[in-house]
């Protein structure tokens, strides 16, 4: 995935108020050994639930209701795809942070490299949105079956209602929580979908209404501020490391 990336941005070319940048190929480089291990410590431990693959078709042979041995098998690849969710969020992580980190010191000098690394973490950013709230929802789907709660997998959304449905109190708990805590980026998340991409400066002129009249502003662009993304993003890993470390109770309740 990020060779086949790197090869897209061999040549890119950013044109912004009739300025053109051009970003060459030797701009873009992968994080380093050096990188990697001193932002892997900054990545906070986020238990996987340990689920044996039991095959429905030997279980169902062993005398197992077919229903039940559909269910164990089940509840081993949704925890796969989870934890194939979780390997990717890691690793969209480090890129992020990487990036980021280039970024900051690059703003200290002259040439195009800090364009390089704008654009490389924007799009991370929007990946690892991608990524988390991808993660959530998985998880979602693997609650679904472990608590029997028989809700379509297409009708799956991990919300109150949805907690609600929950057999242990102590994950309700959890995930109320993570719910809480994640809230505003999962506003971020819907901007970056279906909304004005928060990463674009937003320049539109608004309008203004009052009692009296209609008027037009041309105010200064709104825009997030990179260092609020990271900040947001270090958040999202300290919440998701809380949840599933409590989810990881499911083991033995």
């Amino acid at each position: 995935m990020f060779t086949k990336l790197h090869k897209n941005f061999a040549t890119h070319i950013i044109v912004k108020m009739k300025t053109e940048i051009i970003l060459k190929s030797d701009s873009f480089s992968y994080p380093t050994k050096a990188e990697r291990k001193e932002i892997k410590k900054r990545i906070p431990k986020i238990s996987r639930l340990d689920i044996a693959y039991i095959s429905a078709f030997i279980d169902f042979i062993e005398n197992s209701e077919i229903e039940n041995a559909i269910t164990k098998e089940d509840i081993y690849w949704w925890n796969n795809c989870l934890n194939n969710r979780i390997g990717k969020l890691n690793e969209t992580y480090i890129y992020t942070a990487t990036h980021y980190q280039r970024l900051e010191r690059s703003k200290l000098h002259e040439g195009n490299q800090k364009h390089t690394d704008k654009v490389l973490f924007e799009y991370y950013v929007e990946i690892f949105y991608y990524y988390f709230f991808s993660t959530r929802d998985v998880l979602g789907q693997l609650l679904n079956i472990m608590f029997d709660l028989r809700i379509d997998e297409t009708k799956i959304h991990l919300n109150q209602n949805f907690i609600d449905k929950i057999k242990s109190e102590n994950i309700r708990f959890e995930l109320k929580k993570f719910l809480e805590n994640t809230r505003d980026s999962y506003n971020i998340r819907n901007a970056f979908n279906h909304r004005f991409t928060p990463i674009h400066r937003d320049n539109r002129a608004k309008k203004i209404i009052t009692k009296q009249e209609k008027s037009i502003s041309f105010g200064t662009a709104e825009e997030i501020h990179i260092e609020d993304y990271i900040s947001d993003i270090e958040n999202l890993m300290k919440h998701l490391s809380i949840l599933l470390n409590g989810v990881d109770k499911l083991n033995i309740e």
